[in-house]
């Protein structure tokens, strides 16, 4: 009895308060394994003294999606910003060198520097999209024909032509993954320890106000957006009209950027004079199943995750 008596007379009061203590949501936010190493998500958790503050999200704004003030320190873009003009030149390199012709490659360059960015429409409909669109269908048509098209629900017409031949896709998405491989564990250096330690824990996210809830990943379209940053994705998963508000789940889908490094078909950093303010990542849709997880709402945005 007496052991018994001098372990209570041992327990403080930290001891007791650990014995009715429950994460805040901020914490059980920042430890899901898609927040582990962002240092945005890390700089908030430590904005919260009291450690049961529930997680804050970026307001909806009309315009353009973009990093605030805080993101914007916590990501430095300046450090792409400094390396454009090199990487892109690299990327160009590359391409050029591996017999995709000049012109088509000028189509690429401008489409993902102006239409890309400039609005829905020209985005997803623009004569020059649709063609790069269609270069995506017809490589996955010779390379996985039984899983072409079936992760993406809007197709491509088949009357539309393609930019690039299949050969000619595939030098564009072996020159993206080569070059993220090469060049982003450099900027893992520069955040040092308040990044990811490596490019499986480096984390790319889209936003989007789903009509409901899948258990596979499945992309509206064969391009799609995905982002280093946190705070535009955030304003796109709120993105809904009187019409469908209520009617779809805010949602945030993210992954490690090897879930889809063989199959992104541009990097803002590698396009000459691409904006930088979402640190976008255009890819196309997966030609694999790809499990979702689903982690919760927090802060009233679902979180999914694949691998």
């Amino acid at each position: 009895m007496s052991g018994d008596a001098d372990e209570m007379e041992e327990r403080d009061e930290y001891d007791i308060f650990l014995d009715t203590w429950e994460p805040g949501e901020r914490l059980r936010h920042a430890t899901l394994p898609q927040n582990l190493g962002d240092p945005f998500t890390r700089q908030r958790l430590l904005e919260d003294s009291s450690g049961v503050a529930p997680v804050e999200r970026t307001a909806f704004a009309n315009g353009p999606k973009v990093m605030g003030g805080n993101e914007l320190i916590a990501r430095d873009p300046d450090f792409f910003l400094d390396r454009q003009k090199k990487w892109s030149a690299e990327f160009c390199d590359y391409v050029l060198g591996r017999g995709v012709q000049p012109a088509k490659l000028d189509t690429y360059l401008v489409s993902f520097a102006t239409s890309w960015v400039d609005g829905r429409t020209r985005r997803q409909d623009s004569r020059e999209m649709l063609a790069i669109k269609a270069s995506i269908r017809e490589f996955d048509l010779l390379c996985y024909p039984s899983q072409a098209g079936r992760f993406v629900i809007n197709g491509v017409d088949q009357s539309i032509a393609p930019l690039f031949t299949p050969e000619e896709m595939a030098t564009i998405f072996q020159a993206n993954n080569g070059l993220l491989e090469a060049f982003l564990p450099d900027y893992l250096d520069h955040l040092g320890d308040e990044g990811p330690g490596s490019l499986d824990d480096l984390y790319v996210r889209r936003g989007v106000y789903m009509p409901a809830q899948d258990v596979v990943r499945r992309e509206l379209h064969y391009l799609s957006s995905y982002s280093l940053a946190l705070g535009p994705v955030e304003q796109f998963a709120q993105t809904w009209t009187p019409a469908t508000r209520g009617a779809g789940i805010p949602s945030i889908f993210s992954a490690p950027l090897p879930a889809i490094q063989d199959r992104v078909v541009a990097f803002a950093p590698f396009i000459p004079n691409m904006d930088l303010s979402q640190l976008e990542f255009v890819v196309a849709p997966p030609v694999e199943e790809m499990p979702l997880q689903h982690h919760g709402a927090f802060g009233d945005i679902h979180e999914f995750s694949f691998r």
